[in-house]
């Protein structure tokens, strides 16, 4: 981590930023709850934080995924290390710290964006976390740093609100003031409806497809951009039940979806569920990731259950095809008596067919793992064998090779066989697919 040594003057004027806003210590607000949920969604990460830092300790005003039920760490944390830099701060692999690698939350992704007053204090910061390293891309960071800006803005409206309550107090007991204390409540609501703007705005534009339907008859409510284009819809969409866009509801584990978030009341995930649509005036098939929980109406102050989800269908499909030409290779295989395993570098176990272990002399009931198929070999081919694996490696070729076996009754036999590595996501060579064959009349 960067060094934590301050100027004691500079700090001190932070936190004198900070202690400006007196929210330190305060209860969980819905609005503040609300920015971190939409945080999560846009993203598509399961932890969203919007913490202020104190002198030894961060506050978590919003905890959206962290399954630590505490509002307080100290300092030594990332959000710590935010408010150190005007830019976003974005680990993509937090194991690839050695400080960090083994944090008791096993996360492995983390991006933060400080918190600045208009004064320019950076006195917190909104995060996002996740399980599983990833990619932020500039796009991603101007949006999240856009996220921080409205967190921001909110904190600055819930000072000022604090301000009018205690003006309207000394109004009340004084009888005075009126005239300046209407301007004041005047000011503070056109920055409500401004911060609804830019909700409204990021709802619409946001990347992820977003809908919101009302609990009782399932009426659309909002729509963004994203998921009517999904459904091939139009604004017209708004006040339609959702059983006109999806038909045979009741039959759909879309429904089976909504009934279990209004019987839980916790948020609910879906993953590759098929769901079918009216598109065009065709029917048309849809594979989806969804999630869904309640939210509040603003305007009526009934229940509505909101919606993210991502078409998956053009990956599922893929994913079956890729399964079903699977089944395909492994009968042609089976059928030209060939050997087929998989070697994981890492430990040397092989996964093979019955067909692999009879080409090296070995019952089908056996084990037989990478160092036994250089056992089986013939010493002087074994070396050779090594470098022609390595050369496919380094090269992301195929290995090809003939090399002959000894069996375990004394006889010894030719073997053709092909390898193509598999690398991981750091690029290290992780497996070997391979198949062989017996050479007959050699």
């Amino acid at each position: 981590m960067r060094n934590s040594n301050y100027p004691s003057q500079t700090e001190a004027d932070r936190l004198k930023a900070l202690n400006r806003y007196q929210i330190l210590g305060t209860s969980a607000e819905s609005t503040f709850d609300q920015l971190a949920e939409v945080t999560t969604r846009i993203f598509d990460l399961p932890i969203c934080l919007i913490s202020f830092v104190d002198k030894d300790e961060v506050f978590f005003k919003a905890n959206i995924g962290f399954d630590h039920d505490v509002s307080s760490y100290k300092r030594d944390s990332l959000c710590n290390e935010v408010i150190k830099s005007k830019d976003i701060t974005v680990i993509e692999d937090v194991f690839d710290i050695p400080e960090l690698a083994n944090n008791p939350y096993k996360v492995r992704f983390y991006a933060g964006a400080p918190l600045i007053t208009n004064d320019g204090y950076r006195i917190g910061a909104l995060c996002v976390m996740g399980y599983e390293p990833m990619k932020f891309d500039e796009k991603k960071q101007e949006i999240l740093a856009g996220l921080a800006k409205l967190v921001m803005n909110q904190t600055a409206l819930r000072e000022q609100a604090g301000h009018l309550i205690s003006e309207n107090e000394n109004i009340a007991a004084q009888n005075a003031g009126l005239i300046d204390y209407q301007q004041q409540i005047a000011k503070a609501n056109r920055d409500l409806e401004s911060l609804q703007d830019n909700f409204e705005i990021l709802f619409q534009q946001a990347p992820v497809a977003i809908g919101i339907i009302s609990e009782e008859n399932h009426v659309f409510e909002q729509a963004n951009q994203t998921l009517l284009n999904i459904l091939g819809r139009d604004s017209a969409l708004i006040g339609e039940p959702l059983s006109l866009v999806i038909p045979d509801l009741e039959d759909q584990d879309f429904l089976r979806l909504i009934d279990n978030v209004k019987e839980t009341g916790k948020l609910v995930h879906g993953h590759e569920v098929r769901l079918l649509v009216w598109n065009e005036n065709q029917l048309r098939s849809l594979y989806i990731n969804i999630t869904l929980q309640f939210t509040k109406n603003l305007e009526t102050g009934g229940n509505s259950i909101m919606f993210i989800l991502a078409d998956i269908t053009e990956q599922v499909i893929a994913k079956q095809l890729n399964e079903e030409a699977n089944v395909v290779l492994m009968s042609a295989i089976d059928a030209g008596e060939m050997g087929y395993t998989v070697v994981e570098f890492a430990t040397g176990k092989m996964t093979s067919n019955d067909q692999f272990k009879r080409n090296y002399g070995y019952h089908i009931d056996e084990q037989f793992n990478y160092p036994d198929l250089f056992e089986a070999m013939l010493p002087k081919y074994r070396q050779k064998i090594k470098k022609s694996v390595e050369h496919a490696i380094e090269n992301n070729g195929v290995y090809r090779a003939e090399y002959e076996v000894k069996w375990k009754d004394g006889s010894v036999h030719w073997i053709s066989a092909f390898g193509k590595p598999r690398y991981d996501m750091h690029g290290r060579a992780s497996h070997i697919i391979g198949i062989n064959k017996i050479i007959e009349n050699r």
